[in-house]
């Protein structure tokens, strides 16, 4: 059986497939600006290097987040079009925030937890939080939207915490954080690990998604 987690979550779009024997690709496309309408023809060319069509996918993991608002928009509704009247075929959402806090260098333990951060724009990060479980990973429901000035607060209180973030996103959270503050950088995330993650069930609901920013729209 093939299943396959695809997370847009980040200024990328990043692809993994797995069978029983474990991970087979993993692949990334940058997602900036218009270059995410190729997204459905990235899944089908990586797929293609491995012989696989859309078809051949029985379990789609889908990344919920902490993204933009367009990506996991795109992401959510094309995998819902490759389920659509196909009951073999499931999906599941899965926060993104997983794979990039697996993507750390070093081991994180069982019960500790990690600070996820991401550009939230504005000039303010976007941290959000999991735990390392027996299993895998779970979110804590600790999540701030933070300028420098709050930022310096927010760390304060948690000094030794773990935190990571994406390379790519470094030029723009470094600059909020305290001094002394230094998260892991993670240049790439484990995007496998959103399907090898035991919960949550697939339920094809890609609803939940958690935004950096929703669109606003005028009106």
């Amino acid at each position: 059986m093939y299943r396959a987690a695809l997370d847009p979550a980040l200024n990328c779009a990043a692809l993994a497939v797995l069978d029983d024997s474990g991970v087979l690709l993993r692949a990334e496309v940058p997602m900036a600006g218009r270059e995410g309408a190729r997204l459905p023809l990235f899944v089908a060319e990586e797929l293609g290097r491995l012989g696989l069509t859309l078809d051949d996918i029985a379990l789609w993991s889908i990344g919920s987040g902490p993204g933009s608002f367009t990506g996991l928009r795109l992401a959510a509704a094309l995998a819902a079009g490759w389920c659509f009247a196909r009951p073999g075929v499931k999906s599941r959402g899965v926060p993104s925030a997983f794979a990039l806090a697996a993507g750390l260098p070093g081991p994180v333990e069982p019960g500790a937890t990690v600070g996820c951060l991401y550009d939230g724009r504005n000039r303010e990060l976007l941290y959000y939080q999991v735990r390392r479980n027996a299993d895998g990973w779970e979110s804590t429901g600790v999540t701030a939207v933070l300028n420098r000035e709050a930022a310096a607060e927010f760390f304060r209180s948690r000094p030794l915490e773990t935190l990571a973030v994406y390379a790519g996103e470094t030029a723009a959270v470094l600059p909020l954080l305290p001094e002394g503050v230094t998260p892991g950088v993670v240049s790439q995330p484990r995007t496998e690990v959103l399907a090898l993650d035991p919960a949550p069930e697939y339920d094809n609901d890609l609803t939940r998604l958690i935004y950096i920013r929703p669109a606003v729209y005028p009106v």
